[in-house]
């Protein structure tokens, strides 16, 4: 009798042991299968080449501390292309190898070779997200009248030619911007998993119209009974996906609102320029 009690205890445990391996298989299968897993091979993932050379609103410290975070939350590898407030980068090279630029830079002139490398990147059909001062990234002074040191070059049409916006001015700083995203955008993949209620962002509001016909517009700011377009995507002349926001204020590099959009956006038109090489491949063969 107890020699065939003994018998059971063993086949239970024997049965129990089992079961806990199986269960413990198809809960690392599940946690395998979640998005973001950094399990995906480093090379099949996007490298964002962040540019950056403004210490007006603090981009120079916060542009790139967000490097990390994308990585971790969205598994894009990054590379820090750094002006540190004038026109001499420092890892510009890396721009080769980049597939998407994120651009914050003020009012600065480029060492002309490395301007010339930023025009290279962009004919090349490859997509740039830009954000707030970008859209004066290459012009000195509003007037025109400051000319830069020789061997350095402006390029003051910048914001039409690429960006598609129209930057004149700004409201007042102590107003902000109440942030409205437009209800055709909300389902946007851009916006996947942000919150889209309005809201107000410290930064003014940048005035911005009229803004290129091509751009498709997500949202949009206002103050004082003043509305203008704040966030929109379009195609330049070369081809490439274009992403420009006015939001950038220093505390919008908190709200996981702005974070979320950026994430959204760089894996957006990174699978959406392969898209289009894809479909450019296909009618060549034809």
């Amino acid at each position: 009798m107890k020699k065939a009690f003994s018998i059971f205890l063993l086949a239970a445990a024997s049965f129990f042991m089992a079961e806990s391996v199986f269960l413990s298989a198809i809960f690392a299968a599940e946690v395998s299968a979640e998005p973001n897993s950094q399990a995906v091979p480093a090379s099949s993932t996007p490298l964002a080449a962040i540019i950056v050379s403004d210490s007006h609103y603090r981009a120079d410290t916060l542009f790139p501390e967000l490097a990390p975070w994308l990585e971790e939350n969205y598994g894009i590898r990054t590379v820090i292309i750094h002006g540190h407030g004038g026109g001499d980068f420092e890892n510009i090279d890396q721009l080769k190898n980049a597939d998407i630029a994120l651009l914050y830079v003020r009012r600065i002139s480029p060492k002309t070779e490395q301007l010339e490398l930023f025009k290279e990147y962009l004919q090349s059909g490859r997509p740039l997200m830009a954000f707030r001062t970008s859209s004066h990234a290459f012009a000195l002074s509003f007037d025109g009248k400051k000319k830069p040191a020789e061997g350095f070059s402006e390029w003051r049409e910048f914001d039409a030619e690429v960006l598609g916006g129209n930057y004149h001015n700004h409201g007042p700083n102590d107003q902000g911007t109440r942030v409205t995203t437009l209800q055709a955008a909300k389902n946007h993949p851009i916006f996947k998993d942000v919150d889209t209620a309005a809201y107000h962002s410290n930064g003014s509001l940048y005035f911005t119209l009229p803004i290129a016909e091509d751009a498709e517009l997500f949202q949009v700011g206002s103050v004082m009974c003043r509305r203008e377009p704040l966030t929109w995507l379009r195609k330049n002349e070369w081809g490439g996906l274009v992403f420009y926001s006015a939001l950038g204020h220093w505390d919008d590099f908190q709200d996981i609102r702005f974070r979320r959009m950026i994430g959204n956006a760089i894996q957006y038109l990174c699978e959406e320029t392969e898209k289009m090489k894809v479909k450019s491949s296909v009618s060549e063969k034809k």
